[in-house]
């Protein structure tokens, strides 16, 4: 008997040209000269005189040479991680030409442009999959995360008992400081916000678990009240916008335009609305300042800083402090906050494990190190989609950022995300949402109809029967197996 084929249509992506390589490395050339453009316009607002020179321009055009690393790179966590860092250090070589500070410029760029190199190597290029000795079947997963969820809630709650304030964001930077709750409630609190609740939106939006997927987002915002941080605001509109970016487009033009479609608009705001106007400080100030410029600015801080300074030899790292001491009694936040006057001014792994540690001549060396550590998200990711690695990790790339690596490992929860990822089931594990019948064999199947390739039988009763790998299933409902076939 033969059946009709009723496939369903695969979900369209968008493709800007007719090679998905050279879209992905022309978009990036293009996120650089944003980037730029950004950082300039950045300089200019705050009252920095900047003119532009073509010795600046050829210079920080030699940034484009390491384009073929990306190209030769498959997407993985550590490419999102690679985009990111090459945008700041771009900024960084571009802000060099223009410095007053106490470094030598071509020293630095030269010794931060190897240094990119040296991380980009393992950081893009590693990605062996992590010997998986312990992971999680579907449904347990599934209830893991539902517990993870009712934790986050209790710590939300446990942050109340230490003091909230319903207030605007200007009033909300002079209140923060006046919250003050347990260490270990702070590092519980942030493994949450930057872990275990963009992973619990990630699993379950791309399950197609609306309800769940809206507790899990919903839940960030909540935390504004008591931390009185932008970021958790910023989240609940973030994480659905790198969601759907990386549910369009291929995923490594998905992870470029994840980054420039917010520096782009805040430019865009900021060239047509007043700078008086609310709406553009908010945006080009939190956007293009505070998530894309200052950890570029960061780095030419710290290099004029330690020019001439001791080097703190990773004193930063609590441990290292208690075991060998530090030149330093404050953290580098507070210092540099006396120092420059630009507030509390944490870095990303550059600036910190690399710079302010061990100086521009030994930075390529540890920067390679820190692109090892990072590869390890790489080994544990391996098995996930490009949609879940990218959603569940964008909160901890802006981390990434904006404070030293350690910080983002134990604080900011990216070890917890690199577990969470680890015994997580894979794609087609989570896909199949059937089981078993007990009796009964292919050979005896009774079929309505052909989808996707294999023969379906529909009961009145809801319940689909199909043959998958060989084997006669069942679904309980239709809507499963409807969800089966999208996954």
């Amino acid at each position: 008997m033969q059946y009709a084929d009723r496939s369903f249509p695969r979900r369209w992506h968008f493709e800007l040209t007719g090679s998905s390589e050279l879209a992905a490395l022309a978009l990036l050339a293009v996120y650089l000269v944003i980037v730029v453009t950004s950082l300039t316009a950045v300089e200019l607002a705050a009252g920095v005189a900047l003119s532009p020179s073509w010795t600046a321009v050829l210079g920080t055009a030699i940034s484009l040479c390491l384009l073929p690393l990306f190209a030769f790179a498959n997407f993985s966590f550590g490419y999102s991680v690679g985009v990111a860092f090459f945008g700041m250090v771009t900024g960084f070589v571009w802000l060099s030409y223009f410095t007053s500070s106490r470094y030598d410029p071509v020293i630095a760029r030269w010794s931060v442009l190897a240094s990119l190199v040296a991380f980009l190597m393992p950081a893009l290029l590693q990605s062996r999959p992590a010997p998986r000795m312990f992971r999680l079947k579907a449904k347990t997963m599934d209830l893991c995360v539902k517990i993870l969820l009712i934790i986050a809630a209790l710590i939300l709650l446990l942050n109340f008992r230490y003091g909230f304030a319903l207030v605007g964001l200007r009033a909300a930077e002079q209140l923060r400081a006046g919250i003050a709750r347990p260490t270990l409630l702070n590092y519980a609190t942030n493994n949450v916000i930057y872990a275990v609740l963009p992973f619990a939106f990630a699993f379950y939006a791309q399950r197609g678990s609306r309800l769940l997927a809206a507790v899990s987002l919903l839940l960030i915002p909540c935390f504004y009240p008591t931390l009185l941080n932008k970021t958790v605001l910023f989240a609940a509109v973030w994480l659905p916008f790198v969601f759907l970016i990386f549910r369009s487009f291929e995923p490594k033009q998905a992870a470029v335009i994840s980054l420039g479609t917010p520096l782009a608009f805040g430019l865009l705001v900021h060239a047509i609305l007043p700078a008086e106007n609310p709406i553009a400080h908010f945006v080009f100030g939190y956007t293009n300042e505070r998530m894309f410029a200052i950890p570029s600015i960061a780095i030419d801080y710290y290099a004029d800083f330690f020019a001439a300074h001791p080097k703190t030899y990773f004193c930063q790292i609590n441990i290292v402090r208690m075991i060998s001491g530090c030149h330093y009694s404050e953290q580098l936040s507070v210092i540099f906050a006396n120092q420059y006057g630009v507030g509390n001014l944490n870095a990303s792994l550059f600036a910190t494990e690399g710079i302010a540690s061990v100086g521009l001549i030994w930075l390529p060396l540890v920067m390679f190190v820190c692109g090892l550590v990072l590869s390890i998200g790489n080994s544990c990711s391996r098995h996930l989609s490009p949609l879940m690695i990218a959603t569940s990790s964008t909160l901890a790339l802006l981390a990434l950022l904006n404070v030293p690596l350690s910080t983002a490992l134990l604080t900011n929860g990216l070890m917890l995300l690199f577990l969470l990822w680890y015994v997580c089931p894979d794609e087609r594990d989570r896909s199949r949402n059937y089981s078993e019948r007990p009796s009964g064999s292919s050979a005896d199947f009774r079929a309505d109809c052909i989808m996707e390739g294999g023969p379906v039988h529909f009961r009145r009763d809801g319940v689909s029967d199909a043959i998958v790998d060989g084997r006669v299933v069942v679904f309980e409902r239709w809507v499963r197996f409807f969800k089966f076939l999208r996954g």
